[in-house]
């Protein structure tokens, strides 16, 4: 499965002082990492709301999935729901 992600190439070969998790309610959560060249990065990591469906056979072993979905949820406005 090939799963979409975030690379930072810019922190490739450094070292890292410290990395703190923050609570940021309702939003989510902060990723705070501080490396030892005096740089930091920062990465908010946003709640969505989802939906995920997967279609799967069970019945023989293994699960085999046959369909998978995921879906942003929009208001009546078109917006997303945060």
């Amino acid at each position: 499965m090939n799963r979409p992600y975030l690379e930072l190439p810019e922190a490739a070969e450094k070292v890292i002082r410290t990395l703190r998790v923050y609570d940021d309610p309702p939003y989510g959560r902060e990723v705070h990492i501080a490396l030892t060249d005096g740089t930091q990065i920062s990465i908010d990591l946003a709640v969505e709301t989802a939906v995920h469906a997967k279609h799967y056979r069970g019945d023989k072993g293994d699960l085999e999935i046959l369909h998978e979905h995921c879906e942003k949820l929009l208001n009546e406005a078109g917006t997303q729901i945060a």
